[in-house]
């Protein structure tokens, strides 16, 4: 499991169940707030909700996802 397979699972989930992923603008910024998340730069994306657990589940993960597991998904 990686980083970079969770957030291409996510971008997914967003597209799919949310009418506002549809704006690319919009969409690179909320990204760019889980990427950053994601490698500890800060915390500014609330990674407890339904899109997270499908991205999650779709990578092979179990269960519902802790921060601490999010980013200690390989790079690569």
């Amino acid at each position: 499991m990686t980083k970079s397979k969770f957030l291409e699972a996510y971008e997914a989930e967003l597209l799919a169940n949310h009418a506002w992923a549809a704006d690319a603008g919009r969409r690179a910024k909320f990204m760019a707030g889980v990427r950053d998340t994601l490698t500890g730069h800060r915390a500014s994306w609330n990674f407890d909700g339904p899109s997270t657990v499908a991205a999650w589940r779709a990578i092979g993960g179990k269960g519902k996802p802790s921060l601490k597991a999010l980013r200690d998904l390989r790079d690569e």
